[in-house]
This record gives C-alpha cells, sequence and structure tokens, in this order.
C-alpha cells in the first residue's frame, strides 16, 4: 500500500470492515497542521492504546510527550516523502510491554497531495525479548569466564593447570612465590620432574584417579628452583568439558612449616567450595528440616532446572509422587542415623524426561551436631538402560547357547574350562561340574600337545577356525571333531580365555571312509543326512547331490547334475567357494566357510559348507561338500552386532561406531594427505517437538532425519546418531573444504520437507558445525568439540545453517 488516491482514502473511511478483522493494528491518521488526527482505529490497535476514545483526538493528546515527538516525525516523514516508512516502538499495555515494527503508509490524492497516513503494527514483542534474553545469557558466559580466570589468578594457593598428559599448561603467580618457577618455565614439562622419587609413584597414581574424574586429596613432596624439597598438601579437581575429562587443576598448599590455624580454616573453606562448584556430580544441600539451602552446577544440569528455580519453589514439589515416601524415608534416616544413605530415584527433568538418579544422602555435622546432608545424585539413565541393553543380549545368547546342537564352551587361559552347554554335555557324556573340577577329560593323551599350542595361539591373538581333531566321550568313544577357537577379551582388550565350537563330524567322516568301499552304501548315508552332501569330480562338476538339496533349497538333484559346483552360488560368495575347492586339490587342509546359496523360491539361504578331498592311492579323486543350514545362526550374530555398533531407534551407526570409523579416516588420511571432515549436526526446537506431539513424533522425526541424513551421505561416508536428536557425519578422503561445505548444504535441503506424523507436518530443522583434519586440529576429541563449536554458532542463526570452525 504504498500510494492511494484521496477518494481511495475516503473509501477506507467509509468501509472499515475489512480492517475489523486484521489481527494487526491499523490506524488511519489524518494530517492536522504539524501533528496528526486519529481517523480510525481498528479493534487491534484499540487494545493497545491507553484510551477507548481516540477518533478525531491528536497524537499528542493521546501519547506521551517523548512518544508522540517520535510517533509525529515519522508520520511527518512518510507525509513529506510520499513513501513508506518502518520503524520500532515499545507500547506499555495493561498486558505488559508491546514492541511492533510500525509500516506508515501514505495515501496519495491524484493532484500530488497527501492527507492521510495508513499504520499498520505488526508484533515483535517475542522476537525482541528473546534477543534481550541471548544478549543476558551471553554477558552471564563472560562474567562465568572472568570469575574462572579471577580465581585462579587471585587464588591465595599455588594453581597448577595440567592436562591430559600430565603437562603443566597454566600455573598463576602463587606457584612462583611457593616453588620460585616462573610459569613460562613450568609450561611443557611434566609434573614428574618436580616430584620426589619418594612420593612419585603415589602422585602420578592419584593424579590417574583425577583424569578418571575422581577429586583426590594427598601429600607430596616438590623440589623448589632452589633445589629445596618442600612438602605439599595437593587436591586435584579434574577438568571436565562436555562429559570427558581434558586435564586436572592441582590447588597446593605448603605445609613445610605448620600454618596458623586461620589460614588453615581459609584454605580449607576454599578446597570446599572448589570441590563443590566442579565436582562432576550434583550436590545439594539441605538443612535438618529437608529445605534446600544450596546446589551446585553438576545439579542443575542433571535436573534442568536453575538454582534460583529450585530455592523459590518447595524442592518436594518437583519429586514424583512415586517417590515421595522413599525419598522422605531415607532423608531421615540419614537424620535420625547420622550414616550415609545410598537409593537410587525416579525423576522427572524439566524438559519433562524420566531419568534415573543415583543418590547418596551424607549427613554434615558441625561440631558433633547434624546440621543438614547433602544429597549427592548421579544420572544413571544411560547405565541402567545400558544394562537392561546388555541383559537382553546376554538372553538371546543364552537362549543360542542352550539350544544349539554343537558342543560349546568357555576355557581359561591355561586352557581349563569354565562352562560347557547342554549340547557338550550331551554329546560327551560329562557334566560341567566334571569339566570345571578337571574329573573329566576329552583330550586324548596324545592330542595334549595340540591342545597347548592352540591355547598359545589364542592367547597370541589368533582365531583358529576349522581345526579337525579327535575328542573322546566319557565312555572312551572317539569322536571326529571340527573346532573353533575365538579369543574372548576383557575391557581393556586383554585376552582372558576364548569360545570353543565343536562340531561332531564323526558321521561324516565314517562317511568319507564308505564312500571309497561303495558307492550305495554313500547313498543311503548321505540320502538320510539333513545336511546337503554334493560329490564333484576333478572337472568342477557336479556329479551327485544328496536329497536334503531339495528340502533346503527347493531344487530337485537333476537340476544341478553336470553343472558346476557354483551353481546358484551368491556371486560376492563364489570365488571363496573356487578358493577352497582349490586349495584341497593342490593339497590344502579342509576349512569350512560360510556362502549363500539361491532358493527356488528367490532368496538366498546362509550355508556352512565343508569341502573334503576323497583320496584313492594318496591321489585326490573327487571332491566332496557338506552344507549345512545357518541361516538363523546368521540372522542371531547380524543382529547381536547390530545392537553393538547401530542405534537400536533409527537403525543407523551409533557413537561407538561413529568413533571408530573417525579414527580410521585419521589414520587413512595420514597416509593419502587428504582430509577429514566431520559434521555435527543437532535438530530444531526438538523439545518443543516432544511437549507438543509427544515423545512418538519425537521418535519419528529422529527415525526420519536419520533417514534423510542417510541418504545425502557418500558410500564412504559415516552417518551416525551420537544422542538425543544429536547426529554426526564423518567424511575421509577430502580433496577441499568445499566438499564438506557442500554435503552440509545437501543435509540441509533434505530437512526443508515437513514430517507428516498422525496428520500434523512438523517442520524439521537442524544446525550444522563442521571443523576438519588437519586443518583445525591433528587430535581426534578436540575435531569433535571444535564441530560443536561450530555447531552452537549455526544454531544462533533463526534459520537452518551450517557453520565452519574458526
Amino acid at each position: 500500500m504504498k500510494y492511494f488516491s484521496e477518494e481511495k482514502g475516503q473509501g477506507i473511511l467509509a468501509s472499515t470492515a475489512l480492517f475489523d478483522l486484521i489481527k494487526d493494528p491499523v490506524f488511519l491518521m489524518e494530517k492536522d497542521a504539524d501533528s496528526f488526527r486519529y481517523a480510525y482505529v481498528n479493534p487491534s490497535a484499540l487494545a493497545l492504546m491507553p484510551t477507548q476514545d481516540l477518533i478525531g483526538k491528536r497524537i499528542e493528546d493521546v501519547l506521551s510527550p517523548e512518544h508522540s515527538r517520535t510517533v509525529i516525525h515519522f508520520h511527518q516523514k512518510a507525509q513529506s516523502s510520499k513513501k513508506s516508512i518502518e520503524f520500532m516502538e515499545g507500547i506499555e499495555t495493561e498486558h505488559g510491554e508491546f514492541i511492533g515494527e510500525t509500516v506508515l503508509n501514505p495515501i496519495v490524492a491524484e493532484n500530488g497531495e497527501c492527507r492521510y497516513i495508513l499504520a499498520v503494527i505488526r508484533d515483535a514483542t517475542e522476537r525482541e525479548l528473546k534477543e534481550r534474553a541471548l544478549q543476558k545469557t551471553r554477558k552471564e558466559i563472560e562474567i562465568e569466564r572472568k570469575r574462572l580466570n579471577s580465581l585462579i589468578e587471585n587464588n591465595a594457593n599455588a594453581v597448577f593447570e595440567f592436562d591430559h598428559n600430565k603437562i603443566f599448561i597454566r600455573s598463576n603467580q602463587m606457584v612462583t612465590e611457593a616453588i620460585g618457577f616462573s610459569e613460562e618455565e613450568l609450561l611443557g614439562k611434566s609434573i614428574v620432574g618436580l616430584v620426589h622419587e619418594s612420593c612419585l609413584e603415589n602422585t602420578l597414581f592419584y593424579f590417574d584417579k583425577a583424569l578418571e574424574g575422581t577429586s583426590v586429596e594427598f601429600e607430596t613432596t616438590v623440589c623448589t628452583k632452589t633445589e629445596q624439597w618442600l612438602q605439599f598438601y595437593v587436591n586435584t579437581i579434574p577438568i571436565v568439558i562436555d562429559g570427558n575429562v581434558i586435564g586436572v587443576y592441582a590447588m597446593a598448599k605448603d605445609i613445610t612449616e605448620q600454618k596458623e590455624t586461620e589460614r588453615l580454616l581459609r584454605e580449607s573453606e576454599q578446597r570446599y567450595k572448589s570441590l563443590f562448584d566442579n565436582h562432576p556430580h550434583g550436590i545439594f544441600t539441605f538443612d535438618r528440616n529437608g529445605n534446600l539451602e544450596s546446589g551446585n552446577t553438576g545439579a542443575e544440569q542433571i535436573t534442568g532446572y536453575r538454582m534460583e528455580e529450585l530455592l523459590v519453589q518447595s524442592f518436594k514439589s518437583i519429586l514424583l509422587q512415586d517417590e515421595m515416601e522413599k525419598t522422605k524415608h531415607h532423608f531421615y534416616k540419614t537424620i535420625n542415623g547420622k550414616q550415609p544413605e545410598r537409593f537410587e530415584m525416579a525423576f522427572r527433568h524439566k524438559n519433562g524426561q524420566l531419568i534415573d538418579l543415583q543418590t547418596m544422602n551424607i549427613p554434615i555435622i558441625v561440631d558433633e551436631q547434624l546440621v543438614g546432608l547433602h544429597g549427592i545424585v548421579t544420572d544413571v539413565t544411560e547405565m541402567n538402560r545400558a544394562q537392561k541393553a546388555l541383559t537382553e543380549t546376554k538372553e538371546e545368547l543364552e537362549v543360542f547357547w542352550k539350544n544349539s546342537t554343537d558342543p560349546i564352551f568357555y576355557i581359561d587361559t591355561k586352557g581349563d574350562i569354565l562352562k560347557v552347554n547342554p549340547a557338550f554335555e550331551e554329546i560327551f557324556g560329562f557334566t560341567e561340574e566334571e569339566m570345571i573340577s578337571g574329573k573329566g577329560t576329552i583330550i586324548p593323551p596324545h592330542m595334549v600337545k595340540d591342545q597347548f599350542e592352540i591355547v598359545e595361539r589364542i592367547l597370541n591373538g589368533e582365531t583358529v577356525n576349522s581345526h579337525d581333531t579327535i575328542r573322546m566321550t566319557k565312555s572312551g568313544q572317539p569322536l571326529n571333531i571340527i573346532s573353533s577357537y575365538t579369543p574372548v577379551r576383557n575391557a581393556a582388550k586383554e585376552i582372558i580365555g576364548a569360545t570353543i565350537i565343536y562340531k561332531n563330524v564323526t558321521e561324516l567322516k565314517k562317511a568319507e571312509k564308505e564312500l571309497q568301499k561303495s558307492q550305495e552304501k554313500y547313498k543311503i548315508i548321505t540320502e538320510s543326512t539333513f545336511d546337503i552332501i554334493t560329490l564333484i569330480n576333478l572337472s568342477g562338476l557336479i556329479e551327485y547331490v544328496s536329497p536334503a538339496n531339495e528340502k533346503i533349497l527347493g531344487y530337485s538333484d537333476q537340476v544341478y547334475i553336470g553343472s558346476p559346483f557354483t551353481m546358484n552360488v551368491h556371486p560376492e560368495d563364489a570365488f571363496d567357494l573356487m578358493e577352497s575347492v582349490t586349495s584341497l586339490v593342490d593339497g590344502g587342509k579342509p576349512a569350512t566357510i560360510e556362502i549363500r546359496y539361491l532358493h527356488q523360491d528367490g532368496h538366498y539361504i546362509w550355508m556352512e559348507v565343508s569341502p573334503t578331498p576323497v583320496i584313492e592311492n594318496g591321489q585326490v579323486k573327487r571332491l566332496f561338500t557338506i552344507a549345512r543350514d545357518i541361516t538363523e545362526r546368521k540372522r542371531l550374530q547380524d543382529k547381536i552386532a547390530k545392537m553393538a555398533f547401530y542405534d537400536h531407534l533409527s537403525g543407523i551407526p551409533n557413537r561407538r561406531t561413529f568413533d571408530d570409523k573417525l579414527q580410521k579416516a585419521i589414520d587413512q588420511a595420514k597416509r593419502s594427505g587428504k582430509k577429514v571432515a566431520i559434521l555435527m549436526l543437532d535438530g530444531r526446537k526438538f523439545k518443543q517437538i516432544n511437549d507438543r506431539f509427544g515423545h512418538d513424533a519425537g521418535d519419528a522425526v529422529i527415525k526420519e532425519m536419520a533417514k534423510r541424513l542417510q541418504a545425502c551421505v557418500r558410500p564412504i561416508d559415516t552417518a551416525a546418531r551420537l544422542g538425543g536428536d544429536e547426529m554426526g557425519v564423518v567424511m575421509p578422503e577430502l580433496d577441499s573444504e568445499e566438499e564438506a561445505e557442500n554435503m552440509a548444504q545437501r543435509i540441509l535441503k533434505s530437512f526443508e520437507t515437513p514430517l507428516v506424523f498422525n496428520g500434523f507436518e512438523i517442520k524439521i530443522g537442524a544446525g550444522i558445525g563442521i571443523s576438519l583434519y588437519p586443518g583445525h586440529t591433528l587430535n581426534e576429541k578436540q575435531l569433535i568439540k571444535y564441530a560443536d563449536m561450530a555447531l552452537y554458532e549455526a544454531k544462533k542463526s533463526e534459520q537452518d545453517d551450517y557453520k565452519i570452525y574458526k
């Protein structure tokens, strides 16, 4: 509405029904000397004004003098320039401050005269208030940073800062005063060079404890610049960033000479405050009546509530009703018994998520009087979920363990049996107790040395497959066994034993001998077995297939007779089968392989195939293969593997796979000289989606984000879900930074289409942070940290955006 004729202006005065329906405030102002009068005001505008009697009044009759001068100025500018004018103005209403973007539209008559101004105001209150809040948050962050620097630089104690390798990276002036070394002289040096030999082992032990996240106080002896030995009382505090310990603060006090009681008390209070503020767990302090007195940053991070919020309202009001009695019971048990109490409780985070908290109530006793307690809380939600997942995996493995028809057992590094499955007891006749106690043995005396050699290979990390051997049952019957040995490692990747699977091929061995005697006897055996037995001549053509082939694969034997032995084998597996058979013809040992065969219905079936030569007079005359259907076993193995490396909700790789792929990409880049990029993604307004549409919608958004992300990346890239709506992409083998930017643009483009869920359109937005190896850092953890920092900058934008770490 840049220009209107005067007749149109009069028409607006005559018919205002349209403006009455507009939600934005609308004013029609008429020129009156050096001011303007209200000619029309719609209901939305009237609600903002301090008086309802506006029509005919001048601006200065209604608004304050200062406000009037501003508004008249912009009206005069629009009237004189005959162009639209935009400006911001704030209006105090009975409902609070209203901030509007005002657009003044001059109405120009055909003779060029402008008597009317049409003013339309858009509500910008929410946007402006958010901007003010953002500025306030930034200011608070800067204040906290200055406070930390002030705490270190102005600390009365000597403060050392170490990285994760125990190397000095910072110290305050008190360090120089205490031991004589300046900060420049200490930078880059290890703590080892300063500590007395007698204290070195304990000092390093306590520093390792701190690097694991545990604050430790201890005494040690340090050498000064003048080569004097001073005894220090040291308090180590983990430096935790984004849940990771990146270094240690060490606060040291010279106790060579006893200090005055007042100084000891002051330092004790400082240590307590530092421990309280920097403790990785949440700490609440209550008086003996249960009133909350204080809490640390960890408590705010775990619960989602700021301490100011918790102090204003009753702490009991945020507890779950079902947990109230339990919490009271343990509180008063600590108060009355003056003993620590540990328990678990469910708690609803401020964002609505239900979390599990492990709580430790510790009584506060001053001068033998109980004055309150500390409640130390730890979020154990993920640990409980992991435990549940581990239990479920264990149950599935237990089903496989109990129902396997093949003997399976565990051994330790000495070769002693620790556990056997039911099939083992059934086939060998020995119970688990007999095998563990050593009362039973299945190894023939002449083969004990062979077993020792196998154990030695396992201890060297080797996996032994298809080992042909003899074992004895409890009744003394020898069995032909094909065994497989897989090393078992602990969390530290140390080999602690092995899992062994036996396949009893005694009957097959007998069948092999009978094949040499009589073809008819061979057919009787092969036609009664559930496994597929195939006879192959040296030209690679099939001469015989057992009836089990038709039962398992659907094809009759006539389809195979005279065909190559690789018929209906999956193209990707054909080479492995040919190589195994060729190796036998050349005198190699039999080896079991796993390959896929095409079923008559069109799908593939996993088979465990054992090629075996038929030898006559020392020469290979034919070969036969024994194939067993292992489709279900492969399905279970794939399921277990996916549980370990893939996210259960989205189906894409998890954090474990992401970290592994990133490390491999960096190792590859070191060799190739190319770049590696990581993209960290975080959804927009994910909490609002959960709050408005429910957690099922939130899960649907995460699945859709993963699906679209997976569709964008290259085959060599890895897209993974890292937690919540946070996802990441590892891009190896890059030639330039632009390739990472193109990927980010492609991902953001894929998120533009809303997700339709239960009839609602849900906007899927995201911010992306990018960091590159080796341009930004050579350290894997730093690379992730820098991408997170870039993501933080990207999310400041109101629009979907990406940022590269600067």
